[in-house]
């Protein structure tokens, strides 16, 4: 039987990076670079506060107009690898997606 993975989304310093330290399987956040090695920095203590390992939780980032080329690689290297490119309506662009969705296939090619 496979087990049903645990995502918690936010970013909120004090009890939801807590819970996710403590019990998600995946965690959800949203920003920059910045904000999100900010957030990493906070995770990874509160993972080391309750004795686990910080690589055991797959990363998540929601990104939208910045440019992939430029961002992809900074939140790689903080261990991001779920990008969740937004395409929303009523008027949608699909512009910012294609663009994430080139990046993404090159970096599979």
């Amino acid at each position: 039987m496979r087990k049903i993975p645990v995502l918690i989304g936010g970013g909120g310093e004090k009890k939801t990076l807590k819970l996710v330290a403590k019990h998600a399987d995946i965690w959800h956040s949203f920003g920059g670079p910045d904000v999100v090695s900010r957030k990493v920095k906070i995770l990874d203590q509160h993972c080391a506060d309750v004795g686990r390992d910080p690589s055991e939780i797959e990363r998540s980032v929601a990104v939208g107009d910045g440019d992939p080329e430029v961002l992809g690689p900074q939140l790689r290297e903080l261990g991001v690898s779920l990008f969740t490119a937004n395409a929303s309506g009523p008027d949608f662009d699909l512009g910012p997606l294609r663009s994430w969705i080139e990046w993404r296939d090159k970096q599979n090619a």
